[in-house]
C-alpha cells in the first residue's frame, strides 16, 4: 500500500488552499465595501462572497444528479461571511464522501454541455474558485485592502 493520496484527498487540498486563503481574504474586507461594485452591473462584494459560496453546489449536484441549491443572496457583508463559513463546512465534508468511484463516475453538466469524470468535474470547481477568488482580491485592492496571499493552508 503507498502513502501517494487519493484523488479525493488531492481535490480537497486543491480546494481547501483556495477556500482557506478567501476566508482569511472576506475577513479583511470592510463592511461598507458590501454593496460596492467596480461597475454598474457587475457583482457587488457581497454577491461576488455569494456566488464564491454556493457555486460547488453547481458541480456536486452534476455528480449527484441532483438540482442545485442556492441559498438567497445576503444583505450585508456580514452575513456573506457566515455564509461563506456555513458553506464551506458543508462543502469540504462534501467533497471528503467522494469516494474514488464517485470521482471515476462520469456526470454531466448540461448548462456547460460537458460530460466528463467526477474527478475532472471537481478540478472545474477548483478552477471557478481561483478565478472568483482573484476577482475578489482584485475588489479588496479597489476597496483599499492589502490582501493575503493569494493560497493558504
Amino acid at each position: 500500500m503507498t502513502n501517494e493520496p487519493t484523488n479525493t484527498q488531492q481535490v480537497m487540498n486543491r480546494w481547501k488552499m483556495h477556500r482557506n486563503a478567501l476566508l482569511e481574504l472576506v475577513e479583511l474586507l470592510p463592511e461598507k465595501g458590501g454593496s460596492w461594485s467596480p461597475w454598474e452591473g457587475a457583482l457587488t462584494t457581497t454577491e461576488l462572497i455569494h456566488h464564491l459560496a454556493w457555486t460547488p453546489d453547481f458541480f456536486f449536484s452534476a455528480m449527484d444528479e441532483r438540482e442545485m441549491i442556492i441559498p438567497p443572496v445576503p444583505t450585508t457583508l456580514s452575513e456573506a461571511r457566515e455564509l461563506l463559513k456555513q458553506l464551506t463546512e458543508k462543502h469540504e465534508k462534501k467533497i471528503a464522501s467522494y469516494s474514488e468511484s464517485d470521482l471515476q463516475r462520469n456526470a454531466t453538466i448540461e448548462l456547460l454541455k460537458i460530460t466528463e469524470p467526477g474527478v475532472d468535474i471537481l478540478h472545474r470547481l477548483i478552477g471557478h474558485e481561483a478565478h472568483h477568488k482573484g476577482q475578489l482580491y482584485v475588489y479588496a485592492r479597489m476597496l483599499g485592502v492589502k490582501p493575503p496571499f493569494y493560497v493558504a493552508g
